[in-house]
């Protein structure tokens, strides 16, 4: 029996490459570490320094047109305002998220001056020359469903789907004569929009988002429009930071018998925030 020749080197080494080929090209890439666009789960909460623009108009019960409102000119609102959100992003796979964002510091503000017109708001008529004070609190909350039809290790892109409930409180009143008016109302709307991300190098991001939904539900007629864009900065694993500009307008007609009337809402300005993902 002859012995066996032994396997020269080059073949073995060229049937290890083989195989440490094959294994690479059968094994999925691993993600990269500390990529922000790999994110599973995110909080979020930042600063808005918002410059405002609100007109109101509410009618009397029996349907009599109000006085369009300039509430920040004729009622003493405050045009700006210092205002906080937060936002939790849940990614249930590589192309799937939904975000809850809601203002925690809501867009309250409080007023007080002299009328230089008369305005009716409401089932009263307020006069020139009578001191009134006055309130309006703004409350917002979205839920967002994102489907990404682009993803990379540097890009995402995605369409956006979701709702948003926008609600306001106003009132209106003058002390000496004891008279107030008050007006509440919610808006929930469906919301549509794109989005997008884009890493600049290992540590830098740009996001931007818009939204925008037109529609009539049980006698409310809103359009809402919003968007959002940052610069981000990955400090360290899990720990991000952002500057950017958001805003957003509202625009709510309420035809309801008895209880009709107008809100219109731009709020805009820059903001600040910090994100922790994982």
């Amino acid at each position: 029996m002859r012995p066996s020749r032994p396997i020269p080197a080059r073949l073995l080494l060229g049937a290890v490459a083989c195989l440490a080929a094959g294994a690479a090209i059968a094994r999925p890439a691993a993600e990269e570490p500390d990529n922000l666009l790999n994110d599973r789960f995110t909080l979020q909460g930042g600063l808005v320094f918002s410059s405002n623009s609100t007109e109101l108009r509410q009618d009397s019960s029996a349907g009599t047109l109000g006085t369009n409102v300039n509430a920040e000119r004729d009622l003493g609102l405050p045009a700006k305002k210092l205002t906080g959100f937060a936002e939790m992003m849940f990614r249930m796979k590589t192309r799937h998220r939904i975000r809850l964002s809601n203002y925690y510091l809501p867009l309250d503000r409080h007023g007080t001056t002299v009328l230089a017109n008369t305005i009716n708001f409401g089932n009263t008529t307020y006069n020139v020359n009578d001191t009134v004070t006055s309130s309006l609190k703004v409350r917002s909350f979205a839920l967002t469903y994102t489907y990404s039809f682009l993803k990379t290790s540097r890009i995402e892109l995605g369409a956006s789907l979701g709702f948003n409930v926008l609600g306001f409180d106003g009132q209106v009143s003058v002390p000496a004569r004891l008279r107030t008016e008050y007006a509440q109302n919610s808006a929930p709307a469906p919301l549509g929009g794109l989005e997008g991300t884009f890493r600049l190098s290992k540590r830098f991001y740009v996001e931007a988002r818009g939204q925008y939904v037109k529609g009539t539900i049980s006698g409310v007629n809103a359009s809402l429009t919003t968007m959002n864009g940052s610069l981000l900065f990955r400090l360290m694993p899990n720990v991000t930071f952002g500057a950017g500009y958001m805003g957003y307008s509202a625009n709510v007609g309420v035809s309801s018998v008895g209880d009709s009337g107008h809100y219109e809402l731009s709020s805009k300005g820059p903001q600040i925030f910090a994100r922790v993902g994982f």
